[in-house]
């Protein structure tokens, strides 16, 4: 499949209309391939960090064994493009893996999980890299590299798709899109399908198609004994259960298999208001959205106003309130729901159209580039109440950065369709998903952003159902990662991880520990 660079969808029209919002994405060449004894191993220098903190040396006839049974590379601090392959999304995370493994067959995942075990080492697994709390990358440990598996395979007949880790959404619909189809997918398309998947998936086809994960068939998982298993309805299905909302908890994902709706084109845009109209729109769109069809799929988002030429001037760098409108149903109703939205107040700018759904997925993407530092927190909520919405515009006019968002997506449809157990996944009766997500260039402010969105976080949260969306959560401990899930679920959860993971291999995640471990 062909790679696209952002430097391409950078330029697109979904892109351009956020003018000067979009920060530019930092360009990185890829490496040579290292198929060497590193120097480091051969002066008896490397060592892994293991998974009680300690060091363990490298032993070299197991180094050489994995190295020469890779299809994929091996990456040290001594190898050109070391800092290259640790670097993710998140600039704010600066963590060195004592040896990554560029995984591009699955067998390569399985030999460097057992090649981790071995040594007792720290795991960290890296697909799209863009959790914003940088599990990806581990210090010291090893790192599996899974953006090398790029296979996809397109069924338009079954209307399915069954793809490998290292796939983006921006590379997943390009080439589904080409067969008129499309799953679930992330509001911004550089980010990874396992993650996002694995997690639960909100985006923009939610409510007419179901979450990500509500879009599983079936996964090939590989397990902490390195077993190379298949999870399905039919095979393993406890662990299909779980990593349906429970994340990278029981194993690496190495293979998706989707199921895909037929849809070319959305009727979908940005509608901008000045924030103090935030209270009036938040109290329209809640009543309106309440009998909205599965079709329609709304955020309510808020922040600072870009100086684009469309834009009155005195609004440039002023927080404004925006309506993001997605709507994926029959082309001849679409205005007839999207209209009401549209003629709402006095709209300082409406940027609706007809475009295709790959298009629209990328739109947001140049607002969500490389080489920031990002923090993230959310909540559930069940309701936008007068004192919900005063707290959000109380806390959105003091925003710390120009590049902060703040998000509340709303629920229900077909996401609320299925069961409360019927996955990991939990909390499907919630109305609305928020996520203040902080953005800011350079370490030297960090404090100041840090304590803007923990405030926020916790001002939010006499209004929340006291539960959050895994995908949400930053690194706020065990409790909050409970939090994510139905109690119920939860402890099953632990029981599963028990049985697939019980050392807790997989514990750089939203971390569920086995069941019976304090």
């Amino acid at each position: 499949m062909k790679r696209y660079s952002r430097r391409n969808f950078l330029t697109t029209a979904g892109t351009a209309m956020l003018g000067a919002l979009c920060a530019p994405s930092i360009a990185k060449a890829e490496g040579p391939l290292i198929r060497s004894l590193p120097a480091a191993l051969s002066g008896n220098r490397l060592k892994l960090k293991t998974m009680d903190g300690s060091r363990i040396p490298v032993d070299k006839a197991a180094f050489n064994a994995l190295l020469r049974g890779l299809h994929g590379d091996l990456i040290t601090a001594d190898s050109p493009f070391f800092d290259h392959y640790r670097s993710i999304w998140n600039a704010g995370i600066d963590r060195k893996p004592g040896l990554i493994v560029r995984c591009r067959e699955t067998s390569d995942i399985t030999a460097a999980i057992r090649f981790a075990r071995v040594h007792d080492a720290l795991l960290s697994v890296r697909a799209g890299g863009h959790n914003h709390a940088g599990f990806a990358v581990c210090e010291g440990g090893v790192m599996l590299d899974l953006r090398p598996m790029k296979n996809l395979q397109v069924d338009s007949e079954k209307r399915t798709a069954k793809a490998q880790p290292g796939l983006t959404f921006e590379e997943y619909d390009t080439a589904t899109q080409r067969s008129g189809l499309a799953s679930t997918g992330a509001i911004v398309s550089m980010v990874g399908l396992p993650g996002y998947t694995l997690g639960g998936g909100i985006g923009w086809l939610h409510r007419k198609a179901g979450l990500g994960c509500d879009n599983l068939l079936a996964a090939e998982v590989v397990t902490a004994e390195g077993e190379i298993l298949q999870a399905s309805p039919d095979e393993n299905s406890d662990l299909f259960w779980a990593i349906r909302g429970g994340g990278g908890n029981f194993g690496v994902v190495s293979r998706l298999h989707f199921r895909l709706l037929p849809l070319k084109q959305v009727l979908a845009g940005l509608i901008f208001h000045p924030l103090e109209e935030f209270p009036k729109i938040s109290k329209f769109v809640q009543d309106y959205v309440g009998d909205a069809p599965d079709e329609l799929c709304v955020w309510l988002m808020t922040r600072k106003a870009p100086p684009s030429p469309l834009l009155p001037k005195k609004m440039h760098g002023r927080p404004v309130a925006i309506i993001a409108v997605c709507y994926a149903g029959p082309e001849s109703r679409g205005e007839k729901f999207v209209k009401p939205l549209r003629q709402f107040g006095n709209p300082l700018m409406d940027l609706i159209k007809e475009r295709s759904y790959g298009e629209w997925q990328k739109a947001l993407d140049g607002a969500w580039g490389d080489g920031f530092h990002n923090e993230w927190m959310g909540h559930y909520l069940q309701t936008l109440s007068s004192d919900t919405v005063a707290t959000i515009l109380h806390h959105v006019d003091k925003i710390s950065s120009p590049f902060s968002d703040v998000k509340l997506a709303h629920m229900g449809g077909a996401v609320s369709r299925v069961g409360e157990l019927e996955t990991a996944f939990g909390s499907r009766s919630a109305e609305y998903a928020l996520v203040i997500q902080t953005r800011w260039k350079g370490a030297a402010t960090s404090d100041h952003h840090l304590e803007w969105t923990k405030e926020f976080h916790q001002a939010m949260r006499p209004f929340s159902t006291g539960k959050v969306y895994v995908n949400f959560v930053s690194n706020e401990g065990a409790a909050r990662v409970k939090d994510a899930y139905n109690d119920a679920a939860f402890q099953r959860l632990q029981t599963i991880k028990a049985k697939y993971d019980p050392a807790n291999i997989f514990r750089m995640n939203q971390n569920i520990l086995p069941g019976n471990t304090r």
